[in-house]
């Protein structure tokens, strides 16, 4: 995590079971940087999500291009094509 010397402020609201939880988790101290971890490590699981996410298209992608039937299909679209209308 990224330590910059410029803070934003940000105003969050939350139910009062889970400001409670929070409170006794932190011992009523630094909040702020328990809060700013946990939002941290969510951004990163997201972006590997995304990450894993375009792997599994591309991979799919590759695999309908590799395809054998795909092509026949592709050749008989082609032939279908030169119908003689533009």
């Amino acid at each position: 995590m990224e330590k910059l010397k410029v803070r934003k402020v940000l105003g969050v609201s939350i139910n009062p079971y889970l400001y409670k939880k929070l409170k006794v988790e932190c011992d009523g101290k630094n909040v702020s940087a328990f809060v700013e971890r946990a939002i941290a490590k969510e951004l990163e699981e997201k972006t590997k999500e995304r990450k894993s996410f375009k792997q599994e298209l591309i991979k799919g992608y590759q695999k309908v291009a590799k395809s054998q039937k795909r092509q026949f299909e592709d050749e008989i679209w082609d032939e279908t094509s030169k119908d003689g209308l533009k």
